[in-house]
């Protein structure tokens, strides 16, 4: 994922992403899907602009899919996918790695869901991923 400074998940970076998984898991010369963000960072989160926009009645790409993407091509894919997590994946970012079948972290990573505090429920299944993977209390 490329989105300078923090690989945002902007809407062309989603729509990327949908179109690279599409092919990977389509081709029968990938084994193995490895997710990673540019730049030492996996990502930030979803693009807040986008957020904006829709809360404010303008118009907007709708992304409302995202998860049946992250469903069809992430988790539920014929390869394996991993999430290759350096310094951070927060918000979406953590939610796209939740949707791996596996992830690895350099030991300073920070993972978190911090759109929690500004009172957004995460839109890619984290609310359901993240109890998953570590536990109800922790998640």
């Amino acid at each position: 994922m490329v989105n300078p400074p923090v690989n945002a998940l902007a809407i062309p970076v989603l729509q990327g992403l949908e179109k690279n998984l599409r092919e990977a898991q389509g081709s029968s010369k990938v084994r193995g899907i490895v997710i990673c963000g540019d730049n030492h960072k996996f990502s930030g989160g979803f693009d807040i602009t986008h957020l904006r926009k829709s809360t404010q009645g303008q118009p907007s790409n709708d992304v409302s899919d995202f998860n049946a993407i992250l469903c069809q091509f992430v988790e539920g894919g014929s390869k394996p996918t991993v999430a290759a997590i350096e310094t951070l994946a927060l918000g979406g970012g953590l939610e796209v790695a939740l949707a791996c079948n596996a992830r690895v972290c350099t030991p300073k990573a920070q993972l978190a869901l911090p759109e929690l505090r500004l009172g957004v429920i995460p839109g890619f299944g984290g609310t359901q991923r993240l109890p998953r993977v570590v536990g109800l209390e922790k998640g």
